[in-house]
């Protein structure tokens, strides 16, 4: 039998044209796959492990890619800040679960769907949620939130979870104590945040917060950061100093303070009048100013 030489040629010019298409494809998948890297992660403390969209879970590392369909859960005292193209920010405290729905790979490939299924997160909203509100979605387990550019933050108070800590934080002791026991808290620093799963207010205005009672929706507008909120995420000194002088302090302790230093013989003090000795011991830390060291 006789095998014709053109037939020979042609096959073996198939073979490698395919075989450089078939390379090219690879190639392209693997460009195409780092490509939808929406992050990283910028800080990790404590154990945080996360799970890729193919179920995969593994212990979450400083610089790693972040991808659109990933879970995080943060342990005890752990800590996790991830870094989003668009220059979205979030910050997970300890004991939180937090999911990436969406996270488009482009800034005009669609919108941003996230969800906290428990715990606490500190959220600052990038270049895609301010084009329009309707571009940020987070997710709770009561309802969504909406915002353009802000800074915000949402907790997930499930039973006395925030209680505990609201009265393990000294500098909170002497503040206005809202009712926190199974509720959500919508604190928001900068900008607006619209959250439509309320009766009565849907909007969360700069420097005041939303109580939502996780039993009948009930929304209790606060014009105030709750004291405790201020700490996720080791915030600075200086922006905790700030934030805390815009709450409401409690009169009726500080009357009572004030009656106490008469019964001592002593005067309230002025602005202008140094502080004492016992003054200065019980003052927070957080409230000193700073030394410059030489």
């Amino acid at each position: 039998m006789m095998i014709r030489r053109d037939y020979v040629s042609n096959s073996s010019g198939t073979l490698v044209f395919l075989f450089w298409v078939f390379t090219l494809f690879a190639v392209s998948g693997e460009v195409i796959s780092k490509e939808k890297s929406v992050g990283s992660a910028v800080r990790v403390i404590g154990e945080v492990s996360v799970t890729s969209i193919d179920g995969e879970t593994k212990k979450l590392k400083v610089q790693q890619e972040i991808f659109s369909g990933d879970r995080f859960v943060t342990g005890k005292g752990s800590w996790l800040t991830v870094n989003f193209y668009d220059l979205t920010r979030i910050v997970l405290r300890p004991e939180t679960e937090f999911y990436i729905a969406s996270f488009p790979i482009t800034m005009d490939a669609g919108d941003i769907d996230l969800s906290v299924v428990r715990g606490g997160v500190r959220i600052t909203s990038g270049t895609i949620s301010s084009k329009s509100h309707g571009k940020f979605t987070l997710a709770t387990p009561s309802g969504k939130l909406h915002a353009g550019r802000a800074e915000w933050v949402v907790r997930v108070c499930d039973g006395q979870r925030c209680d505990n800590e609201y009265n393990k934080i000294k500098q909170c002791k002497k503040y206005l104590k809202p009712m926190i026991k199974n509720s959500e808290i919508v604190s928001v620093y900068q900008g607006q945040v619209s959250i439509d799963h309320c009766v009565g207010s849907s909007v969360v205005e700069q420097g005041s917060s939303i109580i939502l009672n996780t039993q009948n929706h009930r929304c209790d507008v606060v014009d105030q950061v709750p004291c405790f909120v201020l700490f996720d995420g080791k915030m600075g000194k200086d922006k905790i100093r700030t934030f805390l002088k815009k709450l409401t302090l409690d009169e009726a302790s500080e009357e009572q303070l004030g009656e106490d230093q008469l019964k001592e013989g002593g005067r309230p003090e002025s602005r202008k009048s140094r502080p004492n000795t016992r003054t200065r011991r019980t003052t927070p830390s957080i409230d000193r100013p700073r030394r410059n060291r030489r």
